[in-house]
């Protein structure tokens, strides 16, 4: 049995918290605030089209690989987590915050793109390896990134142990990949997976003021 209580049980648990939750809030935050700093820059900083030129041209077989794990950037990452919570912990208002906090995540990094309008990596580098579609359209902040971020808190809260360091490893994965595949810079993916974090951690909260008492509930079934 599952010592944090992810476990199948008849009773609704009450909304899962992060450890130290003010403290990532707080170091989102601050990320999201330089990110957004490097993406106004005009031009774009030596440091970041050199960073991204060296993570893009890691061999081709570091693409193929990621390239699958990357898809949990898309709605199928939050949506397979809501899954999961519902099977093991039949907790639907958890899941159900896990699929819309993916939701606003994906949503959300679209129109940060139309304030930001901060092009993709291939206008500041013309060489780039464009692995995934033609590499056009707007950068910050990375979808990909706020999508696996959401779902890597969620998934965070409901696995035990060692267990709990598995989502963050893939969300950092995801946002690597997006580079790899040539279609974000550095300050892309840290200000998407700040903006991830930083609406899974507001929904967890809001959860646990609008979750109904565990008793009202069972009262109900």
């Amino acid at each position: 049995m599952w010592s944090n209580g992810a476990v199948l049980s008849d009773q609704p648990p009450v909304a899962p918290r992060v450890p130290g939750s003010r403290w990532f809030a707080t170091a989102a935050v601050v990320a999201l605030g330089v990110s957004a700093a490097v993406a106004v820059q005009d031009p774009v900083p030596r440091w970041e089209v050199d960073l991204t030129d060296l993570i893009n041209g890691v061999d081709d077989s570091i693409g193929t690989v990621t390239y699958p794990i990357m898809q949990l950037g898309t709605l199928a990452g939050p949506l397979l987590v809501a899954l999961g919570i519902v099977v093991l912990r039949r907790d639907r208002w958890l899941a159900a915050a896990a699929a819309l906090s993916g939701l606003l995540a994906w949503f959300g990094a679209k129109g940060v793109k139309r304030i930001f309008e901060r092009s993709r990596p291939i206008e500041f580098l013309p060489d780039i390896i464009v692995r995934e579609g033609d590499g056009t359209g707007l950068g910050f902040v990375s979808g990909h990134s706020a999508v696996a971020a959401t779902a890597a808190v969620f998934a965070m809260v409901v696995l035990p142990g060692r267990w709990r360091l598995v989502p963050p490893a893939l969300a950092i994965t995801v946002g690597m990949a997006r580079i790899v595949h040539g279609v974000h810079l550095p300050a892309d993916v840290v200000g998407g997976w700040s903006l991830g974090v930083l609406i899974s951690l507001g929904a967890l909260a809001l959860l646990d003021v609008a979750r109904p008492e565990p008793a009202a509930v069972a009262g109900r079934s």
